[in-house]
């Protein structure tokens, strides 16, 4: 499974060696564009996508247009992942967020190995619970908290998923994700930025100092990072 320079997909990681060995024939390693579409509300997906560098939206669609986010995706896991054992219906928007690279596995693929393989099942059931409590966590931050904690406690997770301090984020992916206008988001950025604590420039962040943001974050940003161990540690380096 390895071979890239990136870092490796903690699905896939989690699996057994004979549950790779089932789906390893149907990985292909794609590069995903910022602002690609992969799945649409009502439309049914085909692919179960498996970032590795690259970080998806998962977006909610309002009648009249306006959108906010509900999760994102990097590394620690997949889009597609619970379609494979019920509906292949997307109910939400997904974007690539951050363009990069993901393994693209055929939804039927993973369907059919699923259905004789129950360990395959019990890694599919964990890492889509660790995307619910993202999402559960999401909406208590969306509700509680003010959008400089939660743009805060985005940017970290986005910089711990790709592993730089650097991150390519544009005004209005930066609005969809705090769920406020982007006039909002430029102001907040550039208070940020008055204090030390990122530098702001078209299409970029640079976090320049991390205890300061980790201080302004909520406490959100470590309730999912736990929230997501405690669902998928105990599936990863599965031996057989």
């Amino acid at each position: 499974m390895g071979g890239f320079d990136v870092p490796a997909n903690r699905f896939i990681e989690s699996l057994s060696s004979a549950d790779a060995a089932a789906l390893q024939p149907h990985l292909r390693r794609r590069i995903l564009a910022r602002d690609d579409v992969i799945a649409r509300e009502g439309a049914p997906i085909d692919h179960v996508y498996l970032p590795l560098n690259a970080i998806l939206s998962v977006v909610a669609v309002m009648g009249d247009g306006r959108q906010v986010e509900t999760r994102t995706i990097g590394f620690e896991g997949g889009h597609g992942l619970l379609h494979a054992l019920g509906s292949p219906l997307s109910f939400e928007r997904v974007i690539t967020q951050v363009g990069g690279e993901v393994y693209a596995l055929p939804l039927s693929a993973l369907a059919e190995a699923a259905a004789t393989r129950p360990s395959l099942v019990s890694n599919i059931v964990s890492f889509a619970q660790a995307s619910l409590i993202q999402s559960a966590q999401t909406t208590a931050c969306n509700a509680l908290h003010d959008a400089e904690q939660r743009l805060c406690r985005w940017l970290l997770m986005t910089r711990d998923r790709l592993g730089a301090e650097v991150l390519p984020l544009t005004q209005e992916h930066l609005s969809i994700m705090v769920g406020v206008q982007r006039t909002t988001v430029t102001a907040i950025a550039g208070a940020l930025q008055a204090r030390g604590v990122v530098a702001y420039s078209r299409g970029k962040i640079r976090i320049t100092d991390t205890a300061a943001i980790c201080a302004i974050a909520c406490e959100c940003y470590a309730s999912i990072d736990r929230g997501v161990d405690l669902m998928v540690g105990a599936h990863e380096a599965v031996p057989g």
